[in-house]
């Protein structure tokens, strides 16, 4: 919540401010807080109030009355409410996770967006509150400080850009990546389609149409899709969820994504991390579906953004485009493991807080959901960007030299050898006399 206010005063450009470290924070009250994915949550707000900015007689804004009453994020009270980070001119350090179901999104948005030449994204693979009190990164911050605030010359400027993390779930997390951007550059789009006739993620789309139905008030309430990894992939990035998507008996949707690693045995995976003890870290969302219509200003190809200015209600029969944005993520999938993307009517994950109830969700009648077809080319599980890992790429030729200390020295040693014998005969006419001559001086 500190983060917010720095945006804000940031923002502002008061002459005495040199710079900013936000860790971890909302950048706007209406997408980040009161109505994520544009379903309203009073239940969070209403603890926040109480447990957090409470006093005896104390009179503070009732934001869950302020829901009630302004429910478009296009209200002058939302907008006031939305810091304008690209006003942001000092350098800034940006503190991230993939982990915070409440801040995440804001963390990265700001980042994106933010209007500093001077600019440094760190992302950890804990929670916000161990990597702040941590004593390298305390030290870390310090040296930030005191270069810009104290003239010290100790090298910070020589600080990577960006720094992220790739998380595992198997004790194996990867911390302190390099790279100039995020994701990195050297990442490649992958997409993926959903099938729904095997019920799983494929890299071609079927031919035929299928839809598929699940109904919020009866269990499971949900469909999923799933692929099983030959090899080690890496994925990082904005995942991007397209959906076409109808409703019978209703009129509305509420829509709850989220993506998971299943290990070999069957096990789903996630990290206790606090708020909501493993939501963010399976990748979640939620998207309602009257609140479709994405911001032609703020949305682009890689990652969209709804505006939250009108409600599109469903008529019958009507088939709606949803483009859902998942929390940003860094993963690798080893071979053998399950990546399953879930869609479903229910909040399954829980409120960001603990203890706390979710969102409220109106959810009854159908939902179908329709692959295939002429779906073909827009549906599916895209926007999933896929780390290119050298060091897999050339596995089998690093391995080759560490155990036998053997490298392609000798092979480019013949190579010189070869050209050699050509140019002295001047040339090659006949290339299998040539080869059976070769053979017999050199096999």
């Amino acid at each position: 919540m500190l983060a917010f206010s720095q945006w804000f005063i940031a923002a502002g450009q008061p002459p005495h401010l040199t710079c900013i470290s936000p860790t971890e924070g909302l950048q706007d009250a209406y997408r980040d807080l009161a109505y994520i994915g544009g379903i309203p949550d009073p239940n969070f707000l209403h603890r926040l109030q109480i447990n957090h900015v409470s006093a005896t007689e104390a009179k503070r804004e009732d934001m869950t009355v302020e829901m009630e009453a302004y429910p478009l994020a296009d209200a002058e009270l939302w907008k006031d409410k939305v810091a304008d980070v690209s006003k942001i001119t000092v350098p800034t350090y940006v503190v991230a996770s993939y982990s915070n179901t409440l801040h995440t999104m804001g963390t990265f948005r700001s980042w994106r967006s933010i209007g500093s030449k001077e600019k440094w994204l760190r992302i950890h693979d804990t929670q916000e509150c161990p990597d702040y009190y941590n004593a390298e990164f305390t030290e870390e911050l310090r040296k930030f400080f005191d270069y810009y605030l104290l003239g010290k010359q100790n090298g910070w400027e020589k600080t990577p850009t960006v720094r992220y993390s790739i998380l595992d779930f198997q004790a194996n997390n990867k911390t302190g990546l390099i790279a100039e951007t995020f994701p990195p550059r050297e990442s490649q789009l992958q997409r993926y389609y959903f099938s729904g006739r095997t019920r799983t993620l494929q890299l071609n789309a079927d031919d035929n149409e299928l839809p598929l139905c699940y109904f919020p008030e009866a269990l499971p309430c949900r469909v999923s899709f799933h692929t099983v990894f030959e090899k080690e992939t890496t994925f990082i990035g904005y995942p991007k969820v397209k959906l076409f998507m109808e409703a019978e008996n209703t009129d509305d949707m509420d829509v709850f994504v989220w993506v998971q690693k299943i290990d070999k045995l069957g096990n789903v995976l996630s990290e206790f991390v606090v708020p909501n003890r493993n939501a963010a870290l399976q990748d979640f969302t939620q998207d309602g579906a009257s609140a479709r219509h994405l911001d032609p200003i703020l949305s682009t190809d890689e990652i969209s953004a709804y505006s939250f200015d009108r409600a599109e209600k469903l008529s019958g029969k009507e088939i709606v485009e949803l483009n859902i944005v998942l929390s940003p993520i860094g993963m690798t999938y080893n071979e053998g493991d399950t990546l399953r993307v879930m869609i479903s009517s229910k909040d399954e994950i829980g409120s960001v807080m603990p203890g706390t109830p979710g969102c409220i969700t109106n959810n009854k009648g159908v939902h179908i959901l329709h692959t295939g077809g002429k779906y073909v080319e827009e549906s599916g599980f895209k926007n999933f960007n896929i780390l290119l890992n050298t060091i897999t790429v050339n596995y089998q030729s690093t391995l080759n030299y560490f155990d036998n200390r053997s490298t392609n020295t000798s092979a480019e040693s013949f190579n010189a050898k070869v050209k050699a014998f050509r140019s002295q005969i001047r040339g090659v006419r006949k290339v299998d006399f040539f080869l059976f001559r070769l053979s017999n001086l050199f096999g």
